[in-house]
């Protein structure tokens, strides 16, 4: 990519260039969030999910977008941790000790509070829909 990757985290056109435009970025590729760490992040998931599960590395699977190629033979990985096994026994005390130096911050959030916040007020108080679009959905088949 030209320039400084660091000032761009989205999409990328064929050339590598920062795009915003959606035909273009299909062309193209993603910069990793976060830079090179986000990359290594990134590189580890492939490794787990492709190259360990034996399936298809995310360079050689088909598109997602549509039936070009056939199946992507994608693979998944899951690991499960006891976290208090490694932490000696302090692992909830560190992370709401964590959790709470993050959200004594100024406008920062854990990801997923936004949504669950949202929830809790939905929730309460419903959710406004015009009267056609609810008729709408009501039409559509399951």
């Amino acid at each position: 990519m030209r320039g400084n990757p660091f000032l761009w985290a989205g999409p990328l056109d064929s050339e590598g260039n920062p795009t915003n435009n959606a035909e273009f970025a299909l062309m193209g590729s993603m910069v990793p969030s976060g830079g090179y760490k986000g990359f290594g992040v990134g590189l580890m998931v492939e490794i787990f999910a492709a190259a360990l599960a034996g399936a298809n590395l995310g360079k050689d699977a088909s598109p997602f977008s549509g039936t070009t190629g056939g199946p992507p033979r994608t693979g998944q990985f899951f690991i499960a941790v006891a976290p208090n096994t490694f932490s000696g026994g302090v692992f909830d005390a560190k992370m709401s000790d964590l959790t709470q130096a993050v959200t004594d911050q100024p406008c920062a959030r854990l990801p997923g509070s936004r949504r669950r916040s949202n929830r809790s007020q939905h929730d309460r108080d419903g959710i406004a829909i015009e009267e056609v679009l609810l008729e709408c959905i009501k039409t559509l088949k399951t």
